[in-house]
């Protein structure tokens, strides 16, 4: 199937050039000359990526991304900014905005290319997982992939992980699948100089050490026990056997795999246009989603401030400087390693 891209530029020779480049690698165009029209032709052919100019007549490139959050399945497609250099400073307002990547004008064939065939090769996978995500929900399919986990996890090992032990090192060799029974762990990385940066935060029921055994090389992170926890062992050649053998537990840890990409790359963009104080605000948001309940307004959690430096990446005195902050406008109670976030509507908001 022939992908559909839309290309929302003023300037005739861009548009007609980038237009070009794409249909000599095989993709189809529409082109739009400002924002408002770019907006109908969208509406009326369904692209599968946007590229669209910052600085144009009529809407501009900011209120065509804004207008897309309120068009129903338009959110999802990926969009990409075409700036000038003199407008780099804008593109944390981008990023913020929800775009998905940008490229800095004048650009070569080969890199609109690239980031084009990256989103969206990202967007198929997204949409597929999805997809998949929907059919284990059918009751015929549910039972059976329950009973395979019970089966794959029935007669093994219990480690009891105490509080900052670790599971596994980076760097370890990787002879298990772990699932956690109970307990929270982080999986992290260190950098030369030994500061930690973690990745994901691991809860009940959570699979985890399957990329390198997927992959059959050591492990590239290391985890280690928020809280005393259970963590249940499954040998690599146990694990490889079921997955060999069953198709709906190969698919459960794709569309693991496939979540893992899109985390990561998620948290990258925001690492890199996000402000201290909005990363903190994310950061406190993502742990927060961990411990969600049915009451969405308040959400108590134990997280220490180094974790949340951690997890924002920035030095642990810049989160304190941050959390008081949030104290002081009412977003957040604390107390030692508690944290009670009051609003967490209010700090979604939060702008850089």
């Amino acid at each position: 199937m022939v992908q559909k891209i839309l290309i929302i530029d003023d300037n005739v020779a861009v548009r007609e050039n980038t237009s070009e480049l794409l249909e000599l690698a095989g993709y189809e165009t529409i082109t739009s000359s400002d924002g408002k029209q770019g907006l109908q032709m969208m509406r009326t052919n369904k692209p599968d990526l946007i590229l669209c100019d910052i600085s144009m007549p009529v809407l501009d490139g900011f209120g065509v991304l804004q207008a897309l959050q309120n068009i129903p399945g338009a959110a999802t497609i990926p969009f990409i900014f075409l700036t000038s250099k003199a407008e780099m400073s804008d593109m944390r307002k981008a990023m913020d905005l929800g775009a998905d990547d940008y490229l800095t004008k004048p650009y070569t064939g080969d890199s609109l290319l690239k980031i084009v065939s990256a989103r969206i090769k990202k967007s198929t996978l997204l949409k597929k997982a999805m997809e998949e995500s929907h059919e284990f929900k059918e009751p015929s399919v549910l039972p059976n992939e329950q009973d395979n986990y019970l089966t794959l996890l029935e007669n093994k090992p219990i480690k009891k992980i105490r509080k900052k032990g670790f599971v596994y090192s980076e760097g370890d060799s990787a002879n298990s699948l772990y699932f956690l029974k109970c307990g929270k762990l982080k999986i992290y990385k260190s950098n030369e100089s030994g500061k930690d940066y973690i990745i994901d935060l691991l809860m009940e029921g959570d699979f985890f050490g399957y990329t390198a055994l997927l992959e059959d090389s050591v492990h590239k992170e290391s985890v280690m026990a928020i809280e005393t926890s259970e963590v249940v062992m499954v040998p690599k050649q146990d694990f490889l056997h079921y997955l060999n053998g069953d198709n709906n537990l190969s698919i459960k840890f794709i569309k693991l795999l496939s979540k893992n990409l899109i985390v990561a790359e998620d948290k990258l963009i925001k690492l890199a246009y996000n402000s201290a104080r909005k990363r903190v605000a994310e950061a406190l948001l993502f742990v927060a989603g961990k411990f969600m309940t049915d009451d969405k307004h308040e959400i108590t959690f134990e997280l220490n401030r180094e974790n949340l430096s951690s997890l924002a990446g920035i030095s642990p005195e810049s989160v304190s400087r941050h959390l008081t902050d949030f104290k002081d406008e009412g977003l957040l109670e604390s107390n030692g390693g508690t944290i009670k976030i009051c609003d967490i509507k209010k700090l979604e908001k939060i702008k850089n």
